[in-house]
């Protein structure tokens, strides 16, 4: 898409998306705009790509063309094609599934602090500070459980807060997950 200039509200751009599994093509040649604040839906019936679309979008597959771009105000563009899984992540896209994948075991307010991971190892130096007694964790791990009760709060189950994530009914545990995912603290959460 040279000489494209994008809209400076559009937060993802997909296009000429093609992803082929073999012989078969799963998605062909789609193209579309994302805007940010905004809620832009993909439909069609059973079989039509848009898990496999959600999939390159996220990082799980590769596709086989076109190009996925990140936009972020301020800053060149990603192309998230180019990236592996983690690094999606990393650059701001975060996703549920179609299955529920929540840690059952552990408590709704533990999922969102695992979905923290990251920033509460950045915060120890990745162990080695808190070996040296230089550990920024205990302030982070304030910060995380401060923002996981945020989204507890948003998604009206800070009341479930300490109950196994496997205990909650079915809408509870998908509201769960989409808490898990704001967690992380996306520019784009892909549903």
């Amino acid at each position: 898409m040279s000489g494209h200039r994008p809209h400076r509200d559009m937060i993802l751009e997909v296009a000429g998306l093609t992803m082929r599994f073999g012989g078969l093509t799963a998605v062909s040649q789609v193209s579309f705009a994302a805007t940010r604040g905004e809620i832009t839906a993909v439909i069609g019936p059973n079989g039509a790509g848009k898990t496999t679309l959600f999939n390159c979008i996220t990082g799980f597959y590769r596709p086989t063309g076109g190009a996925i771009r990140l936009h972020r105000p301020g800053e060149l563009p990603v192309d998230l094609h180019a990236l592996p899984g983690h690094r999606i992540a990393q650059a701001g896209v975060a996703r549920t599934f179609q299955n529920i994948r929540l840690f059952p075991g552990m408590t709704a307010l533990e999922n969102l602090l695992v979905a923290q991971h990251n920033k509460l190892m950045k915060s120890t130096g990745f162990g080695l500070g808190a070996v040296l007694g230089l550990s920024g964790y205990p302030r982070a791990e304030r910060e995380a459980v401060e923002l996981a009760k945020r989204w507890l709060s948003a998604t009206n189950l800070m009341e479930r807060a300490d109950d196994p994530a496997g205990a909650l009914p079915y809408g509870a545990q998908r509201r769960l997950e989409i808490a898990r995912a704001m967690c992380t603290e996306p520019s784009l959460l892909c549903l």
